[in-house]
Parts: C-alpha cells; sequence; structure tokens
C-alpha cells in the first residue's frame, strides 16, 4: 500500500493502526532464550519480511492493522533483525493461527522446485507460545471484558 492508492487521511490512519497494533500486542512479545516473537514496528518492517523470505507476507499489512492477519515475526533471539519466519494469527475473537511460514513459504530453488520443512523446533516454540503467552493473554482479555461489562 502507499499514498497514491489511499489518500493521506486513509494513509494516516493506517500509519496509527501499526502503533495500535503495538499497544494491544506489545506484551505478546516474548522469548524463550533461544527463539523470540517480535511486533512489525511498521509496514516496512512486513515489506522487508516478504522480501527476505520470499513470500507473500509483504502484503499483509491492512490484515495486520484490521487483526484479520497479525503478523509476528519468529526470530532467533541473538539475532532478532534478520528474518526466519513469519507467524500470522487473526485476532479476531479467539486468537487462530493463520499461517506460519519461513523462506518461500518452504520451497527452494530456482522455480521454488524444493521443498523443505519447518524445523520442529520452530513448530514447538510457537505452540507453546500459543499456549503459554498467547492462551493467557487471551483469557485475561476475556476476564477483564466480563469486569468491565459487570461495573
Amino acid at each position: 500500500l502507499n499514498l497514491k492508492e489511499m489518500g493521506k487521511e486513509s494513509w494516516a490512519m493506517y500509519l496509527s493502526g501499526f502503533k495500535m497494533i503495538q499497544e494491544k500486542y506489545g506484551e505478546l512479545q516474548w522469548t524463550d532464550g533461544d527463539l523470540c516473537i517480535r511486533l512489525p514496528a511498521n509496514n516496512g518492517d512486513i515489506v522487508r519480511e516478504g522480501e527476505v523470505l520470499r513470500h507473500c507476507v509483504g502484503t499483509y499489512g491492512k490484515g495486520h492493522v484490521n487483526e484479520s492477519t497479525v503478523i509476528f515475526f519468529v526470530r532467533r533471539y541473538r539475532r532478532p533483525e534478520r528474518c526466519y519466519y513469519t507467524l500470522c494469527m487473526d485476532m479476531r475473537g479467539e486468537p487462530k493461527r493463520n499461517q506460519l511460514h519461513g523462506y518461500g513459504n518452504e520451497r527452494h530453488g530456482l522455480n521454488k522446485q524444493y521443498p523443505h520443512s519447518i524445523p520442529r523446533k520452530v513448530l514447538d516454540f510457537c505452540d507453546k507460545w500459543e499456549r503459554e503467552v498467547l492462551g493467557k493473554w487471551y483469557r485475561e482479555q476475556q476476564r477483564k471484558m466480563k469486569e468491565a461489562k459487570r461495573a
């Protein structure tokens, strides 16, 4: 997305959406000491992720902002600036994993003709994060909403 396609007001709202996502989901950034979960700070981070990993996440900025495809970067803790895997979650309602992809959506070669699998370590890390961090966070959000309704 760019300013020419959106207009100034829409673009400003779009950019402020990244800040809102950071504020709302920032506490979900986490590490187990080896891998970590990070949020993109802006649309440029998402575009770069797609370019480096050669998958389509670079076009998901709008979904990130509207929470249908909130993007979390899975990184090596010691090198959080380097793209590794991309985890996309639908956060409208109970969180649900949309996708988890690494380089070329697990395909490589000149024509992406060679498949490779996501390492078990990455899958286990994402499962643990969903269970222990995201699940706990979501239950707490639900508790707060119920409390607010009673008040």
